[in-house]
């Protein structure tokens, strides 16, 4: 079978964040894009292709990756916006006790009991593309007549939902981290390091980007 590529326009519908920089009193998040693997398994627990269960497997990002069949795109958006700051507070008393070692923990990181974070707004819209598998064609194989549109779930404890629908997406940005950290993949210049695990390439036509995916096995 032909290897295609599916040009997506990604909306958000409820806000999410990430633990992306640190900010006084707190984190903030890159309001500029979804990482691609953020989306990669979003996807994959979207169409029903992880394993239920309320224990996370270890982290195997090499592993998983090449088990699913799609690869995906760094997602931008060309208005990048974040909300004002947002005080969280975590109930270390009811949610994780009060044990010695957890006390001196409270001070700072993700542990303390209030910090801020700042939210990527509902309705941004983000473009990327999929590789290798066309998720709405699979979708309405399964439910014949439905919407072009999927609901993806993103950010941290998977609060913000991310909706996907089909797109003409001429250019696209890859993550040369994930193709050089998990897939060997050492060639792809990069443009722009946002962070250690996200380093954006140039952009790149998506047929261009399609035939540098193919390799990622």
């Amino acid at each position: 079978m032909k290897p295609v590529s599916c040009g997506v326009k990604a909306t958000t519908l409820t806000p999410f964040c990430y633990h992306s920089l640190m900010v006084q009193s707190g984190t903030a998040t890159l309001p500029e894009l979804v990482s691609d693997r953020a989306v990669a398994f979003g996807l994959a627990a979207c169409l029903g292709m992880m394993n239920r269960s309320v224990a996370l497997p270890p982290k195997d990002y090499r592993k998983h990756l090449r088990m699913l069949p799609w690869r995906t795109s760094v997602f931008f958006t060309d208005d990048p916006c974040l909300l004002p700051p947002l005080l969280r507070h975590t109930n270390l008393d009811g949610e994780g006790g009060f044990q010695e070692n957890l006390r001196k923990a409270t001070a700072s990181g993700n542990f303390k009991t209030h910090y801020h974070i700042q939210e990527v707004p509902h309705a941004q819209v983000f473009y990327g593309a999929i590789f290798g598998f066309d998720p709405f064609e699979y979708a309405e194989s399964i439910e014949p007549g439905r919407e072009r549109k999927l609901v993806i779930r993103i950010g941290l404890h998977r609060n913000g939902m991310l909706k996907l629908e089909p797109a003409d997406v001429k250019e696209v940005y890859l993550n040369a981290h994930t193709a050089g950290m998990y897939f060997g993949r050492d060639e792809l210049r990069v443009s722009r390091y946002l962070l250690h695990s996200l380093q954006i390439t140039p952009s790149m036509p998506v047929q261009k980007a399609l035939d540098e995916v193919m390799q990622w096995k």
